[in-house]
């Protein structure tokens, strides 16, 4: 009877090793896959933003409109990543479009109203093209070294 309450005891804590493991295990599958996901999420991210620098040098979007994007976009980043690029006009900018009215506040306004702030959005643009276009350049240049930083 002793053996078999020994037996009984050594089954139990068998299983209670192996459940640890299993467990061990299933939190290293889970942190490895949440791993990946970010980083496909950040390998993302840079392929958006080269697509946005190519049409700010291309001249296909409004620079406001470019700079509110890039600028979610990169915020959307680690801080740890590397190097460091000086893209504050693009911040500034986007910041300063913030201002204007988008979407279905942009649609309420009237026909006035939204020529008044697509004029002043667009002198905007214009005073800004140099600073912003060149941070835009700035920042396609070092995207392929962002992006082989995350191992892609």
């Amino acid at each position: 009877m002793a053996q078999a309450g020994q037996l009984i005891l050594a089954a139990l804590i068998g299983l209670l090793i192996g459940a640890a493991l299993g467990l061990v295990l299933w939190r290293f599958w889970l942190a490895r896959r949440e791993t990946r996901e970010i980083r496909a999420q950040q390998v993302h991210i840079i392929e958006s933003l080269d697509v946005l620098c190519r049409a700010v040098e291309q001249k296909q979007v409004e620079l406001s409109e470019a700079s509110i994007r890039i600028s979610a976009l990169l915020d959307c980043l680690p801080d740890s990543i590397e190097p460091k690029v000086d893209l504050a006009a693009i911040h500034q900018f986007a910041e300063t479009c913030q201002q204007f009215d988008r979407g279905e506040q942009r649609q309420e306004l009237t026909p006035r109203a939204r020529f008044q702030q697509d004029s002043r959005r667009w002198q905007l643009e214009e005073d800004q093209d140099e600073v912003v276009n060149q941070a835009a350049r700035r920042l396609a240049k070092v995207l392929p070294t962002w992006r082989s930083g995350l191992g892609v």
